[in-house]
């Protein structure tokens, strides 16, 4: 069985030093160490999935750079996503097969975990037809983007707490122009990610290390 998990907080970290993180942790973890997710916040910035076209950035080079806007095309699965101060993101760097898992059931888990935290703090949030992540009657609170490689995951999961949604106006979000996006200030939560954190913690090394748990009974 796996180990629990280990949590780092990162805070305000570039996209570039958190993918530099992502990838040392994934050659540890794939040469038999352990699990960690980082969580962190993001500068604002673009990032553009595997499915990602170039009408998925809607502002042009130059407005990006006016704005102070990176954008970087990368593996995970998806399209295009917006990052900023006031998101939360999670990077959960796991052994997929040891904690019972595929990549199915993985996403699920980073779906399950952003339920958690709504759940927690009073925010009612659903899985959706239109898409992976979370959802709300607003529109799409939470997104999910990963990449697999020798069962090893990196990159995760984003959850909008208290940032300005109009730096989504940027994108194409999931491919679809004007999709309406959310945030837990917006559905009347007030918090922000700092208080937000060791809700996440507890929410994901509970439903990461219960696949761990189901997993080792899986095979015995």
């Amino acid at each position: 069985m796996r180990e629990p998990i280990s949590w780092k907080w990162l805070g305000l970290c570039a996209y570039e030093h958190a993918l530099a993180l992502q990838n040392a942790a994934w050659e540890t973890c794939r040469a038999g160490g352990p699990d960690v997710c980082f969580a962190l916040e993001h500068p604002p910035t673009i990032t553009l999935g595997r499915r990602a076209t170039a009408q998925d950035v809607v502002a042009s080079d130059v407005e990006l750079g006016e704005r102070g806007v990176a954008c970087h095309a990368i593996e995970r699965g998806g399209q295009a996503t917006y990052h900023a101060p006031g998101q939360l993101v999670l990077y959960p760097i796991v052994h997929l097969a040891d904690r019972g898992l595929g990549v199915r059931s993985f996403v699920w888990c980073l779906e399950e975990i952003m339920l958690a935290i709504c759940d927690a703090v009073g925010a009612s949030a659903t899985r959706d037809p239109r898409g992976h992540g979370v959802w709300t009657t607003r529109g799409k609170l939470g997104a999910v983007g990963i990449r697999v490689r020798d069962n090893v995951s990196t990159h995760g999961l984003a959850l909008n707490v208290d940032l300005d949604l109009a730096g989504y106006g940027l994108i194409a979000p999931c491919g679809v122009r004007d999709l309406p996006v959310t945030s837990l200030r917006a559905e009347g939560v007030d918090i922000d990610v700092r208080r937000l954190v060791p809700i996440a913690e507890k929410a994901c090394r509970r439903i990461l290390d219960r696949s761990a748990r189901a997993g080792m009974e899986a095979h015995p």
